[in-house]
């Protein structure tokens, strides 16, 4: 009897202007992808497994948790669950991404199995190595949801339970350090197999398709970074980082005028070392409600087909990115505006006032008053103590302008915008529109497709800057976030210094690279999770 890979659905979904012959995988048999052609098909299933939901799923157990995101209304949606701390097994965010994780587990596996380390084939050896980074993945992400971070007892913690082959009666869940030293082996022997594959192909490396959706040495090496830095080894991160990034840093970066294309264009952009490649709503996913980007951004009002704008920026991120009016990186947020031509003032309140757990909406005022001579514009708050306006005040925090008034003898800062459309709370028009659009408009084209990132550069850099400044090496963790922050057009001035760290309030170099951290990598599934200690 053959013995069969993987049985799924969606086998059909092969990367666009690849000749190859396409079966169902419950067809192919382990001998028969010993064949170049059926070997490829299979590894193509693997990579396609993680275009579904799976990388939804993912960013959202990783994302929704985090203080960068606002839950700007309820929703019927599971994915309410994970933003309010509610989630549970039967979830079908948690459920699908815990399932589809073993499901890639398990084809990659068969894949590996199949696949002769003597093979003569350039193709084949390189395709079992994209099989062991894809098993790594899976197997990290896993940890990164449902695992303790590793500096709270140093890996013994239980983890996940490892999968070869096929699902054990009684799995067993090995601890957090015998995941990750799993995950190192695999990205070991994916790199050696890359290696040997590139030798035999004349040097020149012979990954599935040359564009960024399919696995090299050099997302090894990324991701082997990554998982240095989740186990505190600052020196082996550092070095590995050293070889990506090579003697000009910078010039592995997108610039910073075209900070945009790195995400609409991250199949081909240079920045981009792997994505999960997304051609279209159709055979990727079931249908553009179903993106990532839907959650964040609506190309018209939302709910109205092109996206539904449930989940937006938060106070604290826009607070934190609207230090550098500058910044390039504001072009990620799109604000919904109403009229432009007028401002508004708004503030959080509880729903509830004498319910200290409560969710936050905004008093907003929309039509507040300005004095063109002084330049100040006056907030009407109705049901205070003094039912009247209130000036808009200026101070500075740590070198950066906060706008404040004083409501019942208590400082209250406020936001300061442009009129911009709202979702609905309880209270009426509550949660101002600031769409991100890191999961939109694919080559430049107006929607919700897009390539999600999964490592970049920018990673890189800012792994290497987290090792150093963990070492105490200030000046070099400092170097490498100014290179970053000099890419957002935030140099001269705004570079950090030792100087200045603690002007702005920063007690050293870590918290420097923590807030650059969630600058540069905000909404890419590193805020919480396993990420959740380490910024």
């Amino acid at each position: 009897m053959k013995k069969t890979i993987i049985s799924i659905a969606f086998v059909g979904i092969i990367a666009a202007g690849c000749d190859i012959d396409r079966q169902p995988y419950d067809k192919i048999s382990s001998e028969s992808m010993k064949t170049e052609a059926n070997a490829i098909t299979a590894t193509y299933g693997n990579y396609a497994l993680l275009k579904y939901s799976y990388i939804r799923w993912f960013e959202q157990l990783a994302d929704f948790k985090s203080d960068d995101v606002l839950l700007n209304g309820k929703s019927v949606d599971t994915y309410f669950n994970i933003g309010t701390f509610t989630d549970s097994p039967s979830d079908n965010h948690v459920w699908g991404l815990w399932k589809q994780s073993y499901q890639v587990a398990y084809g990659t596996s068969a894949a590996i199995s199949a696949i002769p380390d003597d093979t003569s084939s350039a193709t084949l050896l390189h395709a079992k190595g994209e099989n062991y980074f894809l098993r790594a993945y899976v197997h990290m992400n896993l940890i990164q949801i449902f695992a303790n971070t590793w500096g709270l007892h140093k890996g013994s913690d239980p983890g996940v339970v490892i999968r070869t082959g096929p699902m054990m009666d009684t799995p067993v869940r090995s601890s957090v350090a015998e995941v990750l030293d799993f995950c190192e082996k695999d990205i070991n022997r994916a790199i050696s197999a890359m290696q040997a594959a590139t030798d035999m192909n004349g040097g020149v490396e012979p990954k599935l398709l040359d564009d960024n959706a399919f696995a090299d040495i050099d997302a090894c090496l990324a991701l082997k970074a990554r998982l240095f830095l989740w186990e505190e080894r600052w020196d082996d991160c550092i070095k590995i980082c050293d070889d990506l990034l090579g003697s000009d840093p910078a010039a592995h970066l997108e610039s910073g005028d075209s900070y945009e294309k790195i995400f609409q264009n991250a199949r081909t952009d240079k920045e981009v070392i792997w994505c999960i490649g997304l051609v279209d709503t159709k055979d990727d996913y079931p249908g553009g409600y179903a993106m990532i980007g839907s959650m964040y951004n609506s190309q018209g009002a939302p709910g109205d087909g092109s996206g539904w704008a449930e989940v937006a920026w938060s106070q604290p991120m826009i607070d934190l990115m609207e230090r550098y009016p500058q910044d390039r990186r504001h072009v990620m947020r799109t604000k919904k505006f109403s009229n432009p031509a007028k401002k508004m003032i708004y503030y959080p309140i509880p729903s509830d006032p004498g319910d200290p757990e409560s969710f936050r909406e905004n008093y907003i005022d929309r039509n507040p008053e300005y004095n063109s001579s002084t330049g100040t514009y006056f907030m009407s708050v109705y049901g205070d103590e003094d039912n009247h306006t209130h000036e808009v005040l200026t101070e500075m925090v740590n070198t950066y302008p906060r706008t404040y008034i004083m409501l019942d003898g208590i400082k209250q800062y406020v936001s300061v915008s442009d009129s911009m459309g709202c979702r609905t709370g309880t209270g009426g028009d509550m949660y101002p529109l600031n769409y991100m659009t890191k999961y939109s408009n694919q080559d430049g084209v107006p929607s919700n497709l897009a390539s999600p990132v999964v490592l970049r550069y920018a990673e890189v850099l800012l792994n290497r800057a987290e090792a150093y400044a963990h070492k105490g090496n200030a000046g070099e963790a400092l170097a490498d976030v100014n290179i970053i922050r000099a890419r957002a057009g935030l140099a001269g001035e705004a570079a950090m210094t030792t100087a200045n760290m603690d002007s702005r309030g920063y007690a050293g170099p870590l918290d420097v690279v923590l807030d650059e951290r969630r600058l540069e990598l905000c909404f890419e599934s590193f805020r919480s999770g396993w990420w959740k200690s380490s910024g």
